[in-house]
């Protein structure tokens, strides 16, 4: 075998390696290399409960209707439909002149640190 053969053929090895060992889960890796997210500061903290599909979402045990603008994002700041969420989370949220939930920002742990109104 010639070293051109050997060698493509030591590189596709590792690559083929690499691609089927499960990468090691780091869920807030991101957090540090991304850029803070700016949170606006009427924006009110709480635990949302995952939601149930009924228009509704569950923040500190109140119930609160889901306006038809709403926006959720992870905390990648990736805007998820709510049946996306499985787990409850940290969050910040707003309402909007009806009361309904219109934004809600799911927290980093360092976003969840900052003092906020809940």
């Amino acid at each position: 075998m010639d070293l051109t053969t050997s060698l493509l053929l030591s590189i596709l090895s590792a690559v083929a390696e690499a691609a089927l060992e499960p990468a090691a889960e780091q869920p807030y890796a991101q957090e540090e290399q991304s850029l803070p997210r700016a949170l606006p500061d009427e924006a009110r903290k709480g635990v949302m409960q995952p939601p149930t599909g009924d228009g509704y979402l569950t923040i500190n045990g109140q119930h609160w209707p889901l306006a038809p603008t709403a926006q959720i994002r992870n905390r990648q700041n990736l805007i998820v439909v709510p049946m996306q969420i499985q787990v409850a989370s940290e969050i910040a949220y707003l309402t909007n002149d009806d009361g309904a939930i219109h934004r809600v920002w799911m927290l980093t742990p360092t976003e969840a640190a900052v003092a906020r109104r809940r």
